[in-house]
């Protein structure tokens, strides 16, 4: 008889395995030239990705509380069906109207593992006691991903050499067994009680609000990540003109992506180590630190090999994603968890709307160089603003 224990205990590893296949993603060396291919403008490629953008907007606390109430196992679920109905469309998809739907059901698969997933584990880390071990397990699961993500990318290259479409029909078997995967879950007995129990239900919005509203850690912390996040994702954009701008060979792109994910995963599997180390005041001042100072070497010293101050970045994205959700879980009660990082995710998303026109419009009117400079200046600045008041309050003594 497998008694509760073990079966919590079971979904560490198949977390670990649940993040690996979700990260086979090999269509993302080939995404844009597979648009072009089938007679998408440039224009008709941004339009279905704001699209998507405004829907995983409108949908981040709606699904988040879905997962704190039906069940986190549940959301894990339907990003398996949404993962594989997105493929499957992409695979067989021949015009915009046809990729838009693909799209937002790509769009749908993320909103429902974002912050179902780091809830399921922090709350079965609970109920073992085990919660200190939670920014180890995260960094785990970030390392699994990005090495998975990393091997997608050269395969997906291979594979679109041949035929766009088979990196698409690749990821199907994978995405499929996510599904049987999900409902091994088991969901720890605080989050069972939050889905009988109606009072939880009815007081659940109310507790969000008191959450995102009168604590100001978690306010100051889910801004402080808002910063970080948006301009990490902008500088994804930026590297490929940035690459050709130092005259690194284009040959040579795959193989710079594939070491980015590797620091990326390295940075999160030991992030708990380095946390440890050096305390949390000054884990959320050198993440600032650093990416200003990356945003502004790269945009001071070019020269083929100048792509390795990307890699700065990469330590801070996996850092971050560890530390700061680590930190907010601390902060959040079980019962509203999923649902506050999904605001938590949600707020990362509106910055970046709002600061990736700005970014292009400082590219267009200024050189490369030049955004790369002025946007390392404002994260200097901004750092500092929103750091000040986290170590005022001294959060280094929640550990």
């Amino acid at each position: 008889m497998i008694t509760d224990q073990q079966k919590l205990e079971s979904n560490i590893w198949k977390l670990y395995l649940y993040e690996t296949l979700y990260s086979l993603m090999f269509f993302t060396p080939i995404i844009v030239l597979f648009y072009q291919k089938n007679g998408l403008s440039f224009a008709q490629i941004m339009t279905i990705q704001s699209i998507n953008s405004i829907l995983w907007i409108l949908l981040e606390i709606p699904t988040g509380y879905f997962a704190d109430v039906v069940g986190r196992k549940q959301s894990l679920v339907i990003t398996g069906i949404f993962a594989t109905l997105s493929m499957l469309t992409y695979g067989l998809g021949t015009n915009f109207y046809h990729f838009l739907i693909a799209s937002l059901f790509w769009a749908l698969a993320g909103v429902f593992i974002s912050g179902a997933d780091s809830a399921l584990i922090y709350d079965t880390l609970k109920e073992l006691n085990k919660e200190s071990l939670y920014k180890k397990v995260m960094g785990n699961i970030v390392f699994c991903y990005s090495i998975g993500a990393s091997v997608a990318s050269i395969i997906g290259g291979l594979l679109g050499g041949i035929n766009f479409r088979y990196s698409f029909y690749a990821m199907l078997p994978f995405y499929i067994l996510l599904i049987p995967l999900s409902l091994s879950f088991h969901e720890p007995k605080k989050n069972r009680e939050i889905m009988t129990n109606k009072k939880h239900v009815d007081n659940l919005f109310e507790s969000v609000k008191i959450t995102l509203f009168q604590n100001n850690r978690i306010r100051q912390l889910i801004l402080y990540s808002a910063i970080i996040v948006s301009v990490l994702d902008i500088s994804y954009y930026l590297y490929q003109p940035y690459f050709k701008l130092s005259r690194l060979d284009i040959v040579y792109f795959g193989l710079v992506f594939a070491a980015f994910n590797l620091i990326r995963a390295l940075s999160a599997k030991y992030a708990h180590l380095i946390e440890e180390r050096i305390g949390q005041s000054f884990s959320l001042i050198i993440l600032f630190v650093l990416t200003s100072l990356c945003y502004l070497l790269m945009g001071k010293v070019i020269f083929i090999f100048s792509f390795i101050f990307a890699f700065i970045f990469q330590f801070v994205s996996g850092f971050s994603g560890v530390v700061i959700s680590d930190y907010v879980n601390r902060e959040t009660d079980s019962n509203i968890r999923a649902t506050v990082l999904s605001a938590m995710s949600l707020v990362d998303r509106i910055f970046y709307a709002v600061i990736a026109p700005i970014v292009g419009w400082l590219v267009d009117v200024y050189t490369l160089s030049q955004a790369f400079m002025i946007i390392g200046v404002i994260v200097a600045v901004v750092g500092v603003v929103l750091v000040f008041p986290l170590l005022k309050r001294n959060i280094s003594k929640i550990a």
